[in-house]
């Protein structure tokens, strides 16, 4: 049962958590939990339908395909992908007895400076290092061992910071963090592919950028209290204008959006009022739902079905960020056949909603996409 917390308790819980913020989105990654729900139990994550069967194996920890957790929703546990992170790692070997991490590249024979590690379960508040696996397309599901390979399969790091490292950290491994999904919604905009071959470039960009940005480290007390459950009886609202602890990439009304324009196929219908000129329709349409709308759409479909219109690209295009749908790059490389009208109507009926908008999540996948655009700039121009 959760217990509330006065001033003074409150005031050490945020003295106990460290620094290992997102070098993308900048929020820390870690996962909000009772007593009873711990991130790194197997029998929370195992709870998951996709990893059910793991339970029988009664195992510590499992290793499954990233992909099972960059392409993963956690409909138990919708918070465990905070937790879920990679790292970009700098081995001591490179390290030397150097403490604070500088941007120069150290090169020596037969090594690189930094590498894309697996991904792990992390909680936060950790004053020790991390155990993450080396291997960039398997994850660790599960909580601590005894016995891992730390040689082979597993490499020991500390988070590292945006600034000067702490003088602890001389001649140790480190890594800077990001979320696994935060590393899967960048490849949309920049394929990351590029980014692994040159990550120290890519280190050096977002520790310009968030230099520079006070919403590096941002925690928003309120939500995070509530969701743990710390004597919050209701959402007391968002100090940042949205819900930052909210999955950026997996979003799971756009998805219900995107599934049903995969099982509608388009159908073609002939327009009943095919003698008024395209120009004339549309605005009549602009009228119904202008550029700047903010009303439901209800009106708009009713019109373009009982006319049966359809209307360019152009117009749906001014009207939609489709940039933040990355959903529909998959759409568009695949062969279905999609009724772009109608799932575009889908879409803008979300976000004309403020309600279901605001509880859906695209407000921190725009916030998100936002730093990713402005890192990726300064990634293209770092020398």
């Amino acid at each position: 049962m959760a217990t509330s917390l006065d001033d003074t308790e409150i005031d050490d819980y945020k003295e106990e958590i460290e620094d290992n913020n997102c070098l993308l989105c900048g929020v820390l990654c870690e996962i909000f939990y009772s007593k009873l729900v711990r991130p790194t139990r197997p029998t929370v994550l195992f709870g998951e339908e996709k990893w059910k069967h793991r339970r029988k194996a009664k195992a510590e920890h499992v290793i499954v395909p990233s992909k099972e957790v960059e392409e993963g929703y956690f409909a138990k546990y919708p918070f465990s992908w905070s937790a879920m992170c990679r790292a970009s790692e700098c081995p001591k070997s490179l390290l030397g007895l150097q403490y604070i991490l500088t941007d120069t590249v150290i090169k020596q024979p037969g090594t690189t400076k930094y590498f894309l590690s697996g991904i792990t379960t992390i909680e936060s508040a950790q004053l020790f290092s991390y155990v993450i696996p080396k291997d960039p397309n398997v994850a660790r599901i599960g909580r601590k061992t005894g016995n891992l390979q730390y040689d082979d399969t597993f490499i020991r790091f500390h988070a590292a910071n945006i600034e000067r490292q702490p003088s602890e950290f001389q001649g140790k491994n480190i890594g800077f963090i990001v979320h696994a999904h935060c590393w899967a919604l960048f490849d949309y905009i920049i394929p990351t592919a590029l980014v692994e071959k040159k990550l120290e470039k890519f280190i050096r960009a977002g520790r310009k950028y968030w230099r520079n940005n006070r919403l590096w480290g941002i925690q928003d007390w309120e939500q995070k209290l509530w969701k743990a459950g710390h004597g919050r009886t209701h959402n007391q609202g968002f100090e940042f204008g949205c819900d930052i602890y909210k999955n950026p990439l997996i979003v799971p009304e756009v998805q219900k959006v995107v599934d049903n324009a995969r099982k509608t196929k388009k159908e073609y219908k002939p327009p009943r009022c095919s003698h008024v000129p395209l120009e004339v329709a549309t605005m009549i349409a602009e009228w119904t739902c202008p550029v700047d709308y903010t009303a439901d759409v209800k009106n708009t479909r009713n019109m373009l079905l009982a006319w049966q219109w359809t209307f360019p690209d152009w117009f749906w295009k001014v009207r939609l960020k489709e940039e933040l749908f990355v959903e529909l790059n998959s759409l568009r490389e695949s062969n279905y056949s999609i009724d772009w009208q109608a799932l575009r109507l889908d879409l803008m009926a979300l976000v004309s909603d403020q309600e279901r908008y605001l509880s859906s999540g695209l407000p921190n996948r725009e916030r998100v996409i936002g730093f990713m655009t402005a890192i990726k700039s300064n990634f293209l121009k770092t020398a």
